[in-house]
């Protein structure tokens, strides 16, 4: 009876609001900006489990940690969280959001890929080959991913490719 009341006279909605609020903000995705350019994004959620993606310029035998052959069935699912955070608008709602934000490591001034591993032949740091899911990032948002996976020599240093950049992938803190 005490919780009708709560809601009839208003207050009730202002609780439930405040309480949907902080259930939600605790999910929350975020960016990890340096000196205007992103460096990451936090808190993507892929099914129930939190995780942070880094972006960085290197070869995949020297970003991974030694024995990673790839993020597996993980790339794709960061893949399609970071072209949803986009499409939503979420990306932009995001912490620290402002207009004109690009990612670290991107010198192109049309778009970046963004290369995130699902497999290699071998494992860092001695694989020769790696296919990566790619996820293109434009205009400040993420366009899209591609539908099949591109093999990359795994000693390629994406340094020397300024439209190109890994994703390291670390469960969230």
């Amino acid at each position: 009876m005490r919780i009708k009341r709560m809601l009839e006279s208003g207050r009730g909605l202002a609780i439930a609001a405040l309480c949907i609020g902080a259930a939600g903000s605790s999910h929350a995705l975020s960016l990890t900006v340096d000196g205007g350019e992103i460096t990451g994004v936090g808190g993507i959620e892929i099914q129930g489990k939190m995780y942070d993606v880094a972006f960085a310029d290197g070869a995949f035998n020297a970003l991974y940690p030694a024995e990673l052959s790839g993020y597996g069935q993980l790339a794709q699912d960061v893949a399609q969280a970071l072209l949803s955070a986009s499409d939503s608008g979420t990306l932009k709602a995001a912490p620290k959001w402002q207009p004109g934000l690009r990612l670290r490591g991107c010198s192109s001034q049309t778009s970046c890929t963004i290369l995130i591993p699902e497999q290699s032949t071998g494992a860092a740091p001695v694989a020769q080959t790696t296919y990566a899911r790619e996820v293109i990032y434009a205009d400040a948002q993420f366009r899209s991913v591609t539908a099949k996976l591109w093999p990359f020599d795994a000693s390629t240093d994406t340094k020397q490719m300024p439209d190109m950049m890994y994703a390291i992938i670390t469960p969230a803190r």
